[in-house]
């Protein structure tokens, strides 16, 4: 089987968390620089033509209000392209005060307010854009500063408008520099966050076929090999159980085949409870079944499965070697229901036996039980026995 190709559920999700944070802390930025500009603002409207002001103020405060308002529900690339359009209109916007500008000169100490607000454009471009651009926009509009200062004073100090120009850029050159890195670390983690994603399927998808295989090597005890001893015994091969054990065999075996057969992912309590002692009546009627306890919680597909095999292997085992040749062997089947878990106890008062003792190659107890129970999430298995003390057999599961 080959891995699946791994797609991030959240793609960009540190990325994007980033941006969005940024979103925000940049509509605070712009509320907060029209604040410092208002002075300014009312100050140099007899110097533009009317309206100008109204409409920059609402392109350039307005829109970040709108970026910060549908941030929360909008994608990453979604971000980029408002954060890159309004980089663009903030351009757009400064650059048009050189026509709006129709009553000059000012003096200058009064420089205009748009070229103050420089920081506010080259953010959201290195949010939208690679960083290659994004400075190569911060020069460009840092630069535009100086003739349009040079514009507003009529030539007054050209000086002083190349070196507020180089201010500007050291200025915005640190708000860049911050969303970049963020950014990029926001980057990084989606993607380790892919490859752990990736890691997990694939460690995922090699102990989803561990187990099967040892569900396989289970069957194949459980069923297969049983049936065949069921049939060889001497005088069995017609009987009644044996006819019925294998008709269970070729049951199992077809649905193991059938890949199309679904599983539900949870069994219901009250349907495992009727499972189990379906399961036990059917290997053997010289067992009691016991419930205790309560659980109204599910249990996941694959572990009722395996509880119910180890449960039935487990009697199995006692039905072929637990017998005496004196008193008949009483067992008992105790399943205690809790609200983390379940767990399910097999006793007999047979000849038992010493598990040091029992080879490694006996798939019956290594396989079937306690390989199939133990290799489950959260799964716990364990044999206890003594010769001519008895057995018990512990299988479970907790949350």
């Amino acid at each position: 089987m080959n891995d699946a190709a791994v797609t991030p559920r959240d793609e960009g999700g540190a990325e994007l968390a980033v941006i969005r944070i940024m979103t925000l802390i940049f509509a605070a930025a712009a509320v907060m620089f029209l604040a410092l500009s208002a002075p300014s603002f009312f100050e140099q409207a007899d110097y533009l033509i009317p309206h100008w002001q109204l409409a920059a103020g609402i392109a350039i405060f307005g829109t970040p209000l709108v970026i910060a308002a549908v941030a929360p529900w909008s994608s990453l690339r979604q971000l980029r392209i408002l954060h890159g359009a309004y980089a663009a209109i903030f351009t757009v916007t400064v650059l048009s005060w050189i026509p709006a500008f129709i009553n000059g000169p000012m003096s200058p100490e009064a420089a205009p307010w748009v070229v103050g607000l420089t920081a506010l454009g080259t953010t959201p471009a290195a949010i939208a854009w690679r960083p290659v651009a994004a400075w190569l926009f911060l020069l460009a509009s840092s630069m535009v500063i100086a003739p349009i200062r040079i514009i507003a004073d009529g030539g007054a100090d050209v000086s002083l408008a190349i070196q507020f120009a180089f201010f500007t850029i050291t200025v915005c050159a640190a708000f860049t520099a911050v969303a970049t890195v963020a950014i990029a670390a926001g980057r990084e983690v989606d993607a380790a966050s892919v490859a752990a994603r990736a890691s997990s399927m694939r460690a995922a998808a090699l102990t989803a076929r561990g187990e099967e295989q040892a569900h396989l090597d289970a069957l194949v005890h459980d069923e297969v090999i049983a049936t065949i001893f069921a049939a060889a015994g001497a005088g069995r091969s017609e009987s009644a159980s044996t006819r019925a054990q294998a008709a269970r065999t070729i049951a199992r075996l077809s649905e193991l085949s059938d890949t199309s057969a679904t599983v539900p992912e949870l069994i219901h309590m009250d349907y495992f409870v009727q499972g189990l002692a379906s399961s036990v009546a059917e290997t053997t009627d010289s067992a009691t079944f016991t419930v205790i306890g309560e659980r109204y919680a599910a249990l996941p597909s694959p572990i009722a499965t395996a509880l119910i095999e180890a449960t039935v292997e487990a009697l199995r085992n006692s039905v072929v070697h637990a017998g005496g040749e004196a008193a008949p062997v009483v067992r008992e089947v105790r399943f205690t229901l809790r609200p983390d878990g379940v767990e399910i106890t097999i006793i007999d008062d047979g000849k038992g036996f010493d598990p040091a003792a029992v080879p490694a190659n006996r798939l019956g107890i290594v396989v079937s039980i306690l390989g199939r129970v133990n290799s489950l999430p959260c799964g716990r298995a364990s044999v206890w026995s003594q010769p001519d003390k008895g057995t018990r057999v512990t299988v479970g599961w907790s949350e």
